[in-house]
This record gives C-alpha cells, structure tokens and sequence, in this order.
C-alpha cells in the first residue's frame, strides 16, 4: 500500500516531525498548534508541581508535559489530554467494564459482555462464556495498544486457549468476555460535540509480489511504515501470535503469496500491533456520528477523547461503541496511509483557546530535541520556548553557485541573517553550489538578503544566484546543514591540522632541551675542569 504523503498537513512535513518519535509525536502536535498561534509554550519534567494532580504515566522521559498560555490563562496538557478533562473520566475510560455501565445507563450500544476479576477460576470464566455465545472476544479490563485481545473466538478449544493466554502467560487475570461484533474497526476523534475526524483501522497485512516470502513481505512493509512518522514506532512483529494466526489462514512465514493477493497477518486491527490506518471522516453516516458524540457526553468530565467502534458501513444501527480513550493516539489521524490527514491538533487547541481560532497561524517550527535538552539533562524542570514570530511569513530559496563551499562564508551567512531577525538554513548541495532559505515578517530583509550573498567579506567569488518563493515551513534559528560526508572531510582536516600542530610541538620541545643541554654543558664547564685538576691531585695510590 502507496503512502500518500501529498494528503497530509503541509506544515507538518518531514522536517517538522522528524524529532518527536513514539509517544512524543501526538504531544509535540498539539504543542506545535498552540504555539503556531502566538501562545506561550512550556514543557516540564515529572518532577513539575503544576502536574501532581493530574493523572499520567510513563513521563519519566519529557516530551509529554506541557502547557500553553494566553494572556489571561493557562492550561495543562498531558500528551493529547488537557486541564478540561477530569480524572473520574480517565479513570472510568481505563476500565473498559465501567465504561460500558456508563454508556449503557444512556442508552449508547456497547457489545454483551461481562467482566471476569482475577479471583474467578478459568473453569467458572469458560462455564459463564459459552451462556454469551460463540464468536467471542476475550481482553483485559486494562489493557491498551491492542495487547491481550482475542477475536473472534469460535470454539471451546479456542476460548481454553485464550482464557490460558491472556490470564497466565500474558499475565492479564481480570478479563471482559464480549460477543464478538461482525464489521470494520473504527477509531473516532471528537471534540465537544463535534466528530473532528475518523479512521478505518486495517489488521496488519501483506500484498503478495509472487516472489516474495510472507516474511519478506513485511519486511518490505515495515521499511514502508518507516516512511510515516506515526508508523515508523509501529512495525509488523513476527512473534508467536503472529505466526499463529497466518497457519490458521493455511499459510506460513515462509509461503509465498500470488501477486495481487493480500494476505491479512493479524486478527486484531490496533495500529500499533501492524494495522493500517485509513481515514474515514467523510464515510460516516449521522448515526454513527451522533453515537460517538453522546459516547463522550455520557462520561462526566469528558470534553475530548477518541472513540473505538465496530460497524457495517452498509447497517449503521448495528455500531457499537468498544471503548473510550481520553489520552488518545492521534498520529494515525494525521499521517493516515490512504485518505486526507484530519487536522485533530487544530479542534483541540480551538476548543482551548477560542480565541485564537482566526489567528494566522507562524510557518515556523522549533527545534524539539534542544528544547527537551535541559530538561532530558536534568538542569531544568521547566523550559519556555521561545515565541513564534507571529504574522505572515515571506520566505525564499537562494541558489548560490561560486566558491562558496567555506565554513568561514556560511558562518557570516548565518550572523547576517541572525542580525536581520530571519531564520533559515545552509545547504550544501556540493563544493560549488549552496541552498540558503531565509523567512521572516518583514519582506524587505527577506528580498535584501541577496545582496548578503553577494558580498564579499573574504574574496569570494559568488558566480550565479538564482532566487523563489519558499513555502514550506522554516525552523526557528539559522542552521548550516551538510551532509555527512562533508562533516567527515572537515574532522579528517581538523585532525591532520592537530597531527601537524603536534609534530611542531614536539620538534620545539626537542629542540628546546637540546638548546637548555648544550647551554648547561657550557655552564658547568669550570666546574667540571676543577674536577679534573681535584681528581688528579687526590689520585689514590698503590
């Protein structure tokens, strides 16, 4: 399956994300969005006090604990959930059996079910499943990422087995057993009383090339997924449960499908487990909209949160709602593999700060990993980020050609455009050609900043600069970028300079003891002729 990166967000590029990886991407998003806007942006280590009564985890890392600022308020985000919603409602969203008594108090479908705590024996849990009936799933209540979910259950043999799974070797001994739902898995963002977007979440799969082995085959997928920066943490594992499952299709690791034939290796669809995400925004019917929005209401403290469903595009009225998520993966939504990106950042940050909805928006970006670096460092709880430089932003490639492949040149460049509040970037593209993007508010410095290049403040010859329009987004700051070959060559000069250096050092040092030697040779002279004259006046004899 083709990634389609022309339908993602045009100032979320490659670039932009490139630093913020697993579990760092969705909070840097919704960061990125407020501080585009002109609000203040802190990011804070476990140790902050602002975040003592809020409920987190794994946030021994930074990343994902920040907070944004208007002039007359703040408000507190761990990840994708902020301030606005309450701890009862993480807490009901944690445990997937009271999230059903809730949703079924207000009439929202969920699956029939029943939760099984770890002091009922597997012989009682089997005895109370088969009066459900078969196809059956069996999940932990507290499970997340899809770990621990059995599908589509059609045998005694295969609920044994699962029951024994999930409870002892997995190590998850209180359980939900539901009916099995037939229909496509669907994860649902909603903001307010608005669905903001909707995803179609896959089972991990494979297309077959007629040569290739299943293995091979995701393999090949994985260094696809490596090209999305929310799959890029989610390859397709080759573990027991995966083989598993493809020899009950009547396949093996090392079968080689037809061409064109897709072969699914999965049974669960979790994007983190391999699943493919498609977006499915405009597939969705007012039903199934109007579910997931009374789905949120339903929960006391809930404002935002993504909604997990299971229905038939064809039979709206058999959706159910599986679970709710109020610290929700929202990467898949942003980078899907087939469909437009839906733009959840931007709900979020609206729903926050209303105020800032019709702000026109900076085309700036920052540089997430020096930010983080005090305090993954330990030297800060708190950093504050510096301000977006807010209003439009012209920008402009220059293509500069010449003997301009100097790091004495590129480091005046780069003072020059620092001086002129302009932020950019060097490129070498090879010894006689750069690329030097410069942005800013103030178009003039922008436009002038040609005549920069064609100064020549060391005897440069500037051969040809060709100048257009940038419209991509710019870091903040001014960086110098080379290629790494470029990088090895300048170390190689550097340490052919140190080993010249050093020889001198030596050959003045030898040449100095050697100068202190004959001097003090000359000096005790005297000395050692009286010596002489002394030994042969006290010459012992026989």
């Amino acid at each position: 399956m083709e990634i389609k990166k022309n339908v993602w967000l045009p100032h979320l590029s490659d670039e932009v994300v490139s630093d913020a990886t697993g579990h760092e991407l969705c909070p840097y998003l919704v960061a990125l969005e407020g501080w585009r806007r002109g609000l203040t942006l802190k990011w804070y280590t476990n140790d902050a006090n602002q975040f003592h009564q809020m409920k987190t985890w794994f946030v021994d890392k930074p990343g994902k604990l920040f907070s944004l600022s208007s002039e007359d308020r703040t408000h507190y985000f761990f990840r994708t959930r902020g301030d606005k919603v309450s701890n009862e409602a993480v807490e009901i969203g944690a445990d997937k059996q009271n999230t059903k008594n809730w949703l079924s108090k207000v009439g929202v479908p969920v699956p029939v079910g029943k939760r099984f705590a770890s002091t009922v024996s597997n012989e009682d849990v089997f005895n109370e499943a088969l009066t459900i009936g078969f196809p059956l799933v069996v999940k932990p209540t507290d499970g997340s990422f899809g770990r621990g979910v059995m599908t589509n259950i059609q045998t005694e043999e295969e609920l044994q087995y699962a029951l024994i799974y999930v409870r002892s070797e997995l190590n998850y001994p209180d359980i939900i057993i539901e009916k099995y739902i037939q229909g496509e898995d669907y994860r649902l963002y909603v903001v307010g009383d608005k669905v903001i977007g909707a995803m179609r979440r896959i089972p991990a799969n494979v297309t077959g090339d007629g040569s290739s082995t299943i293995a091979k085959l995701i393999d090949l997928k994985n260094e696809q997924r490596k090209q999305n920066p929310r799959l890029i943490s989610c390859p397709i594992k080759i573990d027991h449960e995966l083989k598993g499952f493809i020899e009950q299709t009547g396949y093996t690791i090392d079968s080689v499908p037809k061409k064109g034939e897709q072969i699914f290796v999965r049974e669960t669809s979790n994007i983190s487990l391999g699943g493919d995400p498609i977006n499915a925004t405009g597939d969705l019917s007012p039903e199934i909209k109007t579910i997931a929005i009374e789905a949120v209401k339903a929960i006391p403290g809930l404002h935002h949160c993504g909604v997990d469903m299971i229905f038939d595009q064809k039979n709206p009225t058999s959706a159910v709602v599986i679970e709710l998520n109020p610290t929700a993966q929202i990467g898949s939504l942003l980078f899907p593999m087939e469909g437009q990106a839906s733009d959840i950042p931007a709900a979020i940050i609206d729903y926050y700060f209303p105020e800032t909805v019709n702000v026109e928006k900076t085309n700036h970006y920052f540089d997430f990993k020096s930010v983080l670096q005090p305090l993954t460092s330990k030297t800060a709880i708190v950093v504050e980020v510096a301000s977006a430089p807010l209003g439009y932003v012209y920008a402009k490639k220059y293509t500069v050609s010449g003997d301009v492949h100097n790091v004495t040149y590129h480091q005046w460049l780069r003072k020059q455009a620092l001086e002129r509040s302009l932020n950019g970037y060097i490129k070498i593209i090879h010894d006689e050609l750069i690329e030097v993007v410069v942005g800013g508010t103030n178009k003039e410095e922008v436009d002038q900043f040609q005549h920069i290049l064609n100064k020549d403040p060391r005897n440069y010859t500037i051969t040809n600069i060709s100048s257009e329009t940038w419209k991509k987004p710019i870091r903040i700051g001014f960086e110098i970028q080379a290629e790494l070959k470029e990088l090895v060559a300048e170390v190689k000069k550097m340490n052919k300079e140190l080993e010249k250096l050093e020889k001198e050092r030596i050959r003045v040092e030898k040449k100095y003891l050697k100068l202190q030697n004959n001097r003090l040779w000359r000096l005790t002279l005297p000395i050692r002729k009286l010596l002489d004259i002394l030994k042969g006046i006290f010459k012992p004899t026989n």
